[in-house]
């Protein structure tokens, strides 16, 4: 579209000077004929002046299209320095592999589908515009060469406009579905996502079955420090914290194990079974249990109820001694 709209322009601005140069060209040399004198020497001469003097004319032009080139690039893409594409490849010059790149391929067929479209939109946009003009020409075949001439290139003209604003409408259709069809290309499936977030994350499935070991084992230790505990303190159903109290080594009473529902009947279990005191008292074992991890020490605010109840599992273990 870029390409095509700076021939339009060359051609309703710059190519009217140019054929007046060329006409002024071609004049001289018909108005001086000396300059050939029947020799291959004179022939060389004159081909080389022209083609110096076409040179000159049609080099703006080529210029022009090659900034163009690269701007129109550079705007959709960015400015990009890579040699892949030129790098030498053996897959390249495999035969039956270009033409199923070719010709085999989706991306192929939906690029020949398109040109074919966009070739048919084009087609019949020019075959209107000269439906169009067919009335301008009858006219001219009793007019003047310049009145020709220039009838012709205002024709050409608007047939170029036309087709001007189809290619513009294309292109940016195009532009668009191109932006939306690579989005589309680097966003995920369902499944690489997947398979991206196991080689990241590790195997969901196998992390959830390394955590439910880990927490058996937990629980395990847990349970194996429930009968070195000094008391168990229960809610009366729900909850159970065991407590275990070493005035040689710990500050504080400390939490070996807790839990509730199956949890802290097995608990409650395991202590009968060891001859730990169950001492019921709903809301220190439900202060207990939230404010307190396993591993922990009670709270300050605690220490007076905790005490209370040490002691009376105290004073209960020594008339049993007794």
């Amino acid at each position: 579209m870029m390409l095509f709209l700076a021939t339009v322009l060359a051609f309703y601005l710059y190519i009217p000077s140019v054929a007046r140069r060329l006409c002024t060209v071609v004049s001289s040399y018909l108005a001086d004929l000396s300059m050939w004198d029947g020799t291959s020497t004179s022939v060389i001469s004159i081909f080389r002046q022209s083609v110096f003097e076409l040179a000159v004319m049609i080099l703006p032009l080529l210029v022009l299209f090659l900034i163009i080139g690269l701007a129109s690039n550079i705007m959709q893409v960015g400015f990009t320095i890579s040699g892949e594409a030129i790098s030498p490849k053996l897959s390249k010059m495999n035969p039956l592999t270009g033409f199923k790149n070719r010709f085999m391929s989706i991306k192929s067929l939906e690029q020949l589908v398109k040109t074919l479209i966009i070739m048919l939109i084009i087609a019949w946009v020019a075959y209107r515009a000269i439906k169009r003009e067919l009335p301008v020409y009858p006219p001219l075949m009793t007019a003047d060469v310049g009145v020709i001439v220039l009838t012709i290139f205002r024709s050409t003209t608007r047939l170029l406009w036309d087709v001007l604003w189809i290619f513009i409408i294309i292109a940016a259709a195009d532009y668009g579905f191109q932006r939306w069809q690579y989005t589309q290309d680097l966003m995920m499936t369902k499944q690489e996502i997947k398979d991206e977030f196991k080689q990241s994350e590790g195997n969901p499935i196998i992390k959830s079955r390394i955590r439910s070991i880990q927490m058996h084992m937990a629980r395990k230790r847990m349970m194996r420090a429930v009968p070195k505990a000094d008391v168990v303190i229960t809610n009366p159903t729900h909850l159970a914290v065991a407590l275990q109290y070493d005035r040689g080594k710990m500050i504080a009473p400390t939490v070996v194990a807790k839990g509730a529902g199956e949890v802290a009947e097995k608990i409650k279990q395991i202590a009968r079974k060891a001859g730990v005191p169950l001492v019921e008292n709903k809301p220190l074992a439900q202060a207990l249990y939230r404010s307190v991890d396993i591993g922990g020490i009670i709270p300050e605010a605690l220490y007076k109820a905790v005490a209370e109840i040490l002691a009376h599992v105290y004073r209960l273990k020594a008339k049993l001694v007794r």
